[in-house]
């Protein structure tokens, strides 16, 4: 009688003690083990136990499965430990394990959901000021976090919900969530600062389109500077080289028009000086 009760006393210390808290996600598969240093001899006998119920146990000779752990549950009679495949939440629960008679650990299983994907939301009330709601279906997730990605930086704010103002994310192009729990980690889809405008990004690319025809007028103007060389033979600023000085379009290949013309001049005069000399019959 004081020999049972001494075990009871032992199993209640073991059982009312700070078990070990395992996550595990829902279709996993997990591994009960016995605590370190609890099984110092020969294993003779083991007990698993869900709560009150027995799970499995082994009597030396046969091992022995209840409810869903006949299917799901398989036991390793060389170290004491127990494996349950496919887990569902039904699967939570505090587990201890009896080794030849004596509580030998204890182990609270949860068994929870992955994180969805989440996504941001944004409300705005004005100019200056948004909120924005990191949405996702957490049902079966618990317990999960939240957190901000403001920009580059991340934010010490943990909660559901974040406040940004037009003054204080004037440098952050983006932001976006993760949620995560002991089993899983999503992060959304960034979004756009709300406070960056078309107009205002548009700045940047009205600059750099501006320097780009600056550049190209500037080469335009370069190409008929030299072209102007090339024709007139001289720089622009030179006086004589001007477009609308006389001859100007007719300067290369010039000469010989001018040759032709000084020497119909010539022949015209020696005509005319010849006619002089003839006498009249």
């Amino acid at each position: 009688m004081m020999r049972a009760a001494g075990w009871a006393c032992v199993l209640l210390v073991v059982v009312s003690a700070d078990p070990e808290t395992l996550y595990k996600k829902v279709g996993d598969e997990v591994i009960l083990k016995p605590a370190a240093a609890s099984v110092t001899g020969p294993i003779t006998t083991i007990i698993w136990k869900e709560g009150l119920n027995i799970a499995m146990e082994w009597d030396g000779k046969d091992i022995d499965s209840y409810r869903q752990f006949k299917e799901r549950g398989s036991l390793n009679i060389s170290n004491g430990e127990m494996t349950i495949t496919g887990l569902t939440r039904g699967d939570s629960g505090l587990y201890t394990v009896e080794i030849n008679g004596n509580a030998a650990g204890s182990t609270r299983l949860t068994v929870i959901s992955p994180v969805p994907t989440p996504s941001v939301i944004k409300s705005c009330d004005d100019d200056t000021s948004c909120v924005l709601t990191c949405e996702g279906n957490t049902t079966g997730t618990e317990p999960f976090t939240y957190t901000w990605h403001l920009g580059a930086i991340e934010s010490p704010d943990s909660s559901k919900k974040q406040r940004i103002t037009k003054e204080d994310s004037s440098s952050m192009e983006e932001f976006s969530c993760v949620l995560q729990n002991p089993v899983s980690e999503e992060r959304s889809k960034p979004i756009s600062n709300p406070f960056i405008t078309p107009e205002s990004s548009a700045g940047g690319l009205k600059i750099s389109t501006g320097l780009m025809v600056f550049i190209s007028l500037l080469a335009a103007l370069l190409m008929l500077v030299l072209f102007h060389r090339w024709k007139a033979g001289m720089w622009f600023f030179q006086e004589e080289s001007l477009p609308w000085q006389a001859g100007f379009w007719s300067r290369q290949g010039g000469a010989p028009r001018d040759a032709a013309v000084s020497n119909g001049t010539t022949a015209r005069r020696e005509k005319g000086e010849t006619e002089e000399e003839t006498p009249m019959a």
